[in-house]
């Protein structure tokens, strides 16, 4: 696998592992909330238990889940690129270099033109030359 296929999947693995983070700390505070309401006496101890059971295989399956489309992505990934090579820094100077030579044909070739009237302008009429008498 080529380096820039491993940085992708690096990337892709750190996103995964964040939200599942994120999943995990969420689940702490859930439980400290439940807690407390039971301690309070805001809900009975078994329906906190039950709300706990709940969470936790909510949160298991999300697990699941997430590491299932993450191995899935990462296949894609690597059947997908496994052909790809990206361009090396001399093919895009080449391209850099075609282009440049473009841009200087297209202005050569725009400043030998002339200039088209505006639509609408009107034409100016020709000057009489010196030696002329008008009739």
């Amino acid at each position: 696998m080529s380096e820039w296929t491993e940085q992708l999947t690096r990337l892709m693995r750190e996103s995964v592992n964040a939200s599942v983070e994120t999943a995990v700390k969420f689940q702490q505070q859930t439980w400290r909330m439940v807690d407390e309401l039971v301690q309070r006496g805001a809900v009975p101890k078994d329906e906190g238990k039950q709300l706990l059971d709940m969470w936790t295989h909510q949160t298991e399956a999300f697990q699941k889940r997430m590491e299932e489309k993450y191995r899935q992505c990462e296949e894609t990934l690597k059947v997908g690129l496994r052909g790809y090579v990206p361009p090396s820094r001399k093919d895009l100077d080449e391209l850099h270099h075609k282009l440049d030579q473009l841009i200087h044909n297209l202005q050569a070739v725009t400043r030998t033109q002339p200039r088209e009237r505006k639509a609408g302008a009107k034409a100016k009429k020709p000057k009489a030359r010196a030696g002329r008498k008008k009739r």
